[in-house]
């Protein structure tokens, strides 16, 4: 009888698996299992990623904004439309809606611009007095001799009173500028003993900028003849110290 061949069984090692990047999407970005942590080099790259969208978007956005600048100084009011900014812009209209909701963001944009502009300003001619109070009635008899053109300012006062009814959140984020440069002087005045200390710095500020808007606006929009040194010495009354 025929002795069975003993069949060998040859082992062989097993293939190391290649290294491979963390799972990703099939459409090339990061997976979103929360649980799995980025590697070093992807962070690093969604952050330039990151880094370059947001570069873009504000290259836009100011573009935007600075053509719709020129076109209010040129018209004297908001009536431009969309498709005038973008082609005083040279952007595209995709890139405007990618930028802002509409035209009412970019409104608000602009009065957020011409806010800031003027708290520069008024910083600039408040630092030329050291006594707080005669800081706090520059920045409020400022308000009346701005750098804007009459047709300007008053497009700008009717859309800050359109703010005050329709996104009132939004008129206190856009004023945060010239409330912060009025502070400074108020809280020094209480430092000093020369402004009242029953009231909430901040508070006081923020009586004092509405009092002073206001009374701007009743001027220009025709509405009342309030003078510059009539509401300083109505304001100095009731801020002044015991």
């Amino acid at each position: 009888m025929a002795k069975k061949a003993a069949t060998k069984t040859a082992t062989k090692p097993a293939k190391k698996a290649a290294s491979k990047p963390r799972a990703t999407k099939s459409d090339g970005g990061v997976s979103s299992d929360d649980n799995e942590a980025l590697s070093g080099w992807q962070q690093r790259a969604l952050d330039r990623s990151l880094v370059d969208a947001k570069r873009r978007a504000l290259t836009k956005s100011n573009g935007f904004v600075r053509a719709s600048m020129e076109l209010l100084d040129e018209t004297g009011g908001l009536a431009f439309t969309v498709q005038d900014v973008v082609d005083r812009s040279e952007l595209s209209l995709r890139s405007f809606y990618q930028t802002f909701a509409s035209k009412d963001d970019l409104l608000l944009a602009l009065f957020e611009e011409c806010v800031a502009s003027a708290a520069e300003w008024q910083r600039g001619r408040m630092a030329k007095h050291d006594d707080p109070l005669e800081q706090i009635e520059v920045f409020l008899t400022s308000l009346w001799t701005g750098k804007l053109s009459a047709p300007v300012a008053r497009a700008l006062a009717v859309y800050n009173l359109t703010l005050s009814a329709t996104r009132p959140s939004d008129l206190a984020h856009a004023l945060e500028p010239q409330l912060e440069v009025l502070l400074e002087p108020v809280e020094r005045g209480i430092a000093s003993g020369q402004v009242r200390n029953d009231i909430d710095s901040r508070r006081l500020a923020e009586i004092l900028l509405h009092t002073g808007n206001a009374a701007v606006h009743t001027t220009i929009l025709h509405t009342g003849r309030e003078s510059p040194a009539d509401v300083w010495a109505f304001c100095l009354g009731g801020i002044r110290a015991d």
